[in-house]
């Protein structure tokens, strides 16, 4: 009787201390995930020695943890995010030039913008009542790069990322997805031979 009568106050006392259940169950970001789809992006950079947000607007596809990010204002210009590499192409170029082959920070970003995070990448806390997460670098060479990264789902379409660098300038990126039908051209989008 003693016994069961103290696994139950050990029981109380670690939801009083977690708050919610959540302490006990693992993050599930299964509601992040885009294995596929296209939509709209908006995207405002924070410069801490700049009082105004620089932004640019676009569209991208995701397939498979490969990702086209296509900006049209202020500037055009493509992106690649891909395994093996993240590539660019400015409106005047015919070929993507390369601008990393660090697998490990293509993988990390492909896997960030289509929400298959995996928490062996991060420290991982959840704020904003489930609707969002704090995610903390473990890697060393990403935590040089990224700060923090918050994590948002505001519905099954719109998904939000606010990524902090250590010099505490901030990156805020809104994705609408309009679509998780990709056709014939979406699929070319995310190949780097296009």
């Amino acid at each position: 009787m003693l016994n069961k009568f103290s696994k139950t106050i050990w029981f109380l006392i670690i939801l009083l201390v977690c708050g919610t259940t959540e302490c006990l169950a693992q993050n599930d970001f299964s509601q992040f995930e885009i294995k596929q789809g296209k939509g709209e992006f908006s995207q405002a950079k924070h410069f801490s020695f700049l009082k105004r947000a620089i932004k640019s607007q676009g569209e991208f596809v995701i397939f498979n943890q490969q990702i086209y990010w296509h900006t049209f204002w202020p500037v055009k210009s493509e992106l690649l995010v891909l395994a093996d590499g993240i590539y660019r192409r400015n409106e005047a170029e015919k070929d993507y030039q390369v601008l990393t082959q660090d697998k490990q920070i293509n993988q990390l970003l492909a896997k960030l913008l289509s929400g298959q995070i995996q928490s062996s990448d991060w420290q991982i806390t959840t704020v904003e009542q489930k609707r969002c997460y704090q995610l903390v670098p473990t890697l060393t060479e990403v935590g040089q790069m990224f700060k923090q990264v918050k994590l948002c789902r505001d519905s099954d379409s719109q998904r939000e990322i606010v990524i902090t660098d250590q010099q505490n300038n901030k990156t805020h990126i809104t994705m609408n997805i309009t679509s998780k039908e990709l056709g014939q051209g979406d699929m070319d989008a995310v190949k780097l031979t296009h």
